[in-house]
């Protein structure tokens, strides 16, 4: 909330430099290291934060990421926006082109740098009718303070771009996964080869995690990445014998960040089941021979001997019972004496019922040992096997360490089990206490995904439980759900790995929801349904108004829209002047009557500080206290804590004519906790304190039923720290709400209340800028309710914006006046600035009129001795060099119905430069007129429409001024006739005028 402009209001410095923190100076924004600078990157926005060169048009057509892109038709172009950098840093800049026809072999994508000093590089494409992403290292050099990307098509075809992409160049990006590895195996190893991975900027190393499937806990080594290296071999030692091992493998870069994983089972064999398979015992014995076969100690494998098998022999060995159904290893060294010209035969044979089935096995024709290894499965009814090696080549073949054993089952299934026994214990309106038994699985368990929706959706919300070692039982409150609604849960296992159980699967159907006073009445019971019905379908309309003129803002929204706002607001404040009581009484007899009417009853509280006397103003309420005073404040029977509670009684008494009326209020105590603006913030713990005794008092000592408690904190910003550590919990508030201004709706103030609330219905506590209704639907649906805070509804937004809101098929009214939208008379000029609003703040000033950082240096400061009327006047000091202009600008949301020029009265600078004047409608048309800057005496100047043209970069539109929507105005200073260098421009006044008639 601002403090008010009326003379009434009493304005310290403090007082004025929080009005200008928290509403006037745009939030600063961190950004997390790699986070991309650029906002609505892949235009899921449509094409906020993106200029718009002509008629370039968001389509969800193509896309390479997301569902949209922009298509750049030929002869249009654009440009990002501009991203501040730091000298020193580098930046990645990158960006998708697809091309919509082919025939173009080149293209370029501009990147812009400028700053006091200008430079540009290009991303060049290909002109492919494919995805094509290109991106380079910049590093700004001296002088450099912004860049942005910048396009024009003047190629003969159109193209998309999509997921633009500038931020600092830390490494982010995860590493490719590693090659599916191949095992060959041991009773007490397995050696594992795998293809290697690649990164942007550098693979460090290979995690290699192992264990018994039985086991809960993982062995994870690290194989060096090596750049020449393609194809990596790792065994794993000391393994047990006829074990399972799950294995899990992944890169790492030098950053840290690591790759998908590659999953998979192996198995060691058991005991070799062969006798002699290794020919220890210098003799061939008991394995049977066909022609000459020996042993020899020359050139041997392991161990002293090998089997020599000479042309034309064989080696057969014993039978080998088989214990019915089940897998085997066969393995086995082989070399040539010579090359040989054609290969030596291994295969091995199984009987059953006396028949004879032979499976050929790998043979190797190198002079050279090589392993082979294969793989059998056996029926049940198999009886035994045979193994045969043969040599039909001209020169002898040798063998050694012939192995076959018996390989445990692998599990068919990588997951693990679904969650047993998952029941809801209990559910209310908003949230279900969940339970399940835990999972097991050959990669365990690394956290639970439990996904819901209601059973008529479509779509599935989703929310990750941790895994708890040893935790056999696992509960769960599943919050975020609506009243009286059927769902649709399950749950599932996921793995180390990230391998996914079946599901187990339940209904459950929540209760109703009432407020947390047990005792509320029928009446603030029904407002709360009436807010539940309304998420994700509706918002009602609110206005605030000042408790001096208690409908006046209300009834200026039904004048200009022709609808009643759903909600009435006021505050008790603080004293302003008059009869205090007498005020306040006048504002609770119109919130009666607003309420018998049907408009819902919002109400705040600006309380003075509890040591201050009773006619204190706003000074006191954004007055400090100390940590022992506050302290004090919240501790019962203490001295503050009694002035505490006589302040907090009285308006209770107010409060309490609602009740008795049967009116309930959206009660609103202690907004914007989170920041430092007002003597009750930021102590979230004391804070916490201070809303639970206002509660307990006015639930239990003054019986309140009416009261349905709304917290609202401010938007969370460079002044307003994180919102969560305020809120007093679940059982003492029954709306969360945030205070929202500068247009700054962003998704995560919507996403934290959303997940502060458990489901509790949302809203937006005060608002300048009115939300855009289309955007709510679309990305923040949840939000229940809006209050404009009394003059913003006109200083923040244009009429057609105002009755577009309002005739929006989502809003809801309290009905209809009967008179329609207002429609305003003729007029002969609309202010455009006369510099009076912003007192002798220069730096409110140049929170509204903003220097373009595309251009040179430009400064505004407040002048009181050059101007036309009125106290002050802007004084602009600019320069002008490369790239050749300055400029400013401002944004407007207005009209300029029936207007024929622009006026302003100018103190030129005799430089004989360039001043161009252009304005911007909301869908993006550009208009400009210039003049000449010369001489030095005042001159009013008058630049009627009809002398505005288009720049030659904006062919977009329908061609002809629509003065319907004004979205921005600028001043531009370019060299013109006169020389690059420095210069000062004072004006004021600045109008859209009505032409004077001329007499015939």
């Amino acid at each position: 909330m601002a403090a008010r402009t009326s003379k009434k209001w009493l304005h310290g410095c403090l007082a004025l430099a929080l009005f200008v923190a928290s509403i006037l100076l745009p939030p600063a924004v961190s950004y997390s290291a790699g986070e991309n600078l650029l906002g609505n990157p892949g235009f899921e926005a449509g094409d906020v934060s993106w200029e718009k060169w002509g008629s370039p048009v968001v389509t969800t057509a193509e896309k390479h990421g997301g569902t949209k892109s922009l298509q750049v038709k030929r002869n249009t172009g654009g440009a990002s926006a501009s991203v501040a950098v730091q000298e020193g840093k580098t930046y990645r800049v990158g960006l998708w082109v697809k091309f919509a026809g082919t025939g173009v072999t080149s293209a370029a994508i501009d990147l812009d740098a400028f700053g006091s000093q200008q430079t540009k590089q290009y991303l060049y494409f290909s002109g492919s009718t494919q995805w094509e992403y290109k991106q380079l290292l910049y590093t700004p050099a001296p002088g450099v303070q912004y860049i942005r990307f910048s396009f024009w098509n003047s190629t003969s075809k159109d193209y998309y771009i999509d997921d633009a992409l500038i931020r600092e160049n830390v490494d982010i990006e995860r590493p490719s996964t590693p090659g599916t590895w191949t095992a060959e195996h041991e009773p007490d190893s397995l050696k594992l080869t795998w293809a290697g991975s690649t990164d942007d900027m550098a693979v460090e190393s290979y995690q290699l995690s192992y264990k018994k499937t039985e086991d809960s806990g993982w062995n994870t080594l690290s194989v060096p990445h090596q750049e020449t290296v393609t194809s990596y071999t790792y065994t794993l030692q000391n393994l047990d014998p006829f074990s399972v091992y799950a294995i899990m493998l992944r890169s790492r870069d030098t950053a840290g960040n690591t790759s998908g994983a590659v999953m998979g089972m192996e198995a060691t064999p058991g005991v070799n089941l062969l006798t002699n398979g290794g020919f220890e015992t210098a003799s061939i014995s008991p394995w049977t021979e066909t022609g000459t076969v020996q042993t020899t100690t020359y050139g041997t494998y392991a161990g002293q001997y090998a089997a020599r098998l000479t042309g034309n022999s064989a080696i057969r060995s014993e039978e080998i019972p088989v214990d019915g159904e089940g897998s085997y290893l066969v393995s086995y060294w082989t070399r040539s004496a010579a090359v040989p010209p054609q290969a030596s035969t291994v295969s091995l044979s199984v009987y059953q019922e006396s028949s004879e089935t032979e499976h050929p096995l790998i043979t190797n024709t190198a002079s050279v040992w090589a392993r082979s290894e294969n793989q059998l499965r056996t029926t049940g009814t198999t009886e035994y096997m045979q193994l045969t090696a043969k040599n039909q080549t001209g020169t002898d073949q040798f063998l050694d360490q012939v192995y076959i054993g018996k390989l445990p089952e692998l599990p068919e299934d990588l997951a693990p089990g679904a969650p047993a026994e998952f029941t809801v214990n209990r559910a209310d309106g908003v949230s279900a206490d969940l339970e399940w038994l835990a999972a097991t699985g050959p990669f365990g368990v690394k956290n639970y995904s439990i996904t819901f929706k209601k059973a008529a959706d479509t779509e599935w919300s989703s929310i990750t439980v941790p895994y708890v070692p040893g935790q056999s039982l696992y509960a769960y409150k599943l919050e975020g759900l609506s009243p009286e609604s059927l769902y649709e849960v399950k749950v599932t296992a996921v793995s180390e790995g990230t391998a996914v159980s079946a599901a187990s699967s339940l209904e459950l159907t929540t209760g109703k929801m009432f407020p947390v006073n047990p005792g509320a009445s029928e009446e603030a019971a029904a407002l709360l349904d009436r807010l539940y019905a309304t998420v994700g379908s509706a918002v009602y309309t609110g206005q605030h108004n000042y408790y001096e003129a208690p409908s006046l803002w209300y009834d200026t929204a039904a004048e200009l829209t022709g609808y009643y706002p759903a909600i009435w607001g006021s505050d008790f404040a603080y004293y302003t002047g008059g009869d205090f009581s007498a005020l306040r009484q006048a504002m609770i007899d119109e919130a009666i009557n607003k309420g018998h009417t049907g408009s819902i009853i919002t109400l705040t509280y600006h309380e003075p500080r509890p040591m201050d006397s009773a006619t204190a103003g706003w000074e006191s309420v954004t007055g400090d206290v100390t940590a022992a005073q506050m302290t004090e404040i919240v501790t019962p029977g203490t001295v503050l804590y009694n002035q505490w509670a006589a302040q907090v009684d009285e308006v209770a008494g107010y409060l309490a004519q609602l009740r008795d009326e049967g009116i309930p209020v959206l009660w609103r105590p202690y907004h914007e906790m989170n920041a430092e603006f007002f003597w009750w913030g930021a102590r979230p713990e004391l804070f916490r304190q201070l809303w639970d005794n206002m509660y307990d008092r006015f639930t239990h000592l003054h019986g309140l039923d009416n009261l349905i408690w709304v917290w609202s904190p401010n938007a969370e910003s460079s002044w307003a720290y994180d919102s969560a550590p305020y809120y007093p919990g679940h059982d003492a508030v029954d709306v969360l709400a945030m205070d929202i201004y500068n247009n700054d709706y962003r998704d995560t103030y919507y996403n934290k209340l959303v997940q502060l609330s458990g489901g509790r219905p949302i809203a937006i506590g005060e608002n300048g800028e009115l939300p855009d209704m289309d955007m709510l639907m679309e990305k923040q649906p949840r939000y229940a309710y809006f209050m404009t805070w009394s003059q913003y509804l006109t200083d923040k937004n244009s009429l057609s914006a105002i009755q577009a809101l309002y005739s929006n098929p989502r809003a809801l009214h309290n009905g209809e006046t009967g008179n329609g939208p207002y429609v305003p008379p003729p007029a002969d000029s609309y202010l455009i600035d006369d510099f009076e609003q912003y007192g002798s703040s220069n730096s409110s000033l140049r929170a509204k009129w903003q220097r373009n950082v595309s251009g040179n240096l430009a400064t505004v400061t407040l002048d009181t001795y050059h101007l036309n009327s009125g106290t002050y006047g802007l004084k602009l000091d600019y320069t002008v060099g490369n790239p050749g202009y300055a400029g400013l600008y401002r944004s407007m949301g207005k009209e300029w119905p029936g207007m024929e020029a622009i006026s302003f009265w100018l103190q030129p600078d005799g430089s004989n430069r360039q001043l161009a004047v252009q304005f911007h409608e909301t869908n993006g048309e550009v208009w400009e007129a210039s003049i000449p800057v010369q001489g030095t005496t005042p001159v009013l100047v008058s630049i009627p429409f009809t002398e505005f043209l288009r720049p030659g970069w904006s062919t977009g539109g329908n061609g002809v001024i629509d003065l319907g929507s004004i979205k921005e105005f600028a001043f531009y200073i370019a060299q013109g006739s006169g020389t690059q260098g420095s210069g000062t421009l004072y004006i004021d006044d600045v109008k859209a005028i009505k032409l004077p008639v001329e007499e015939e």
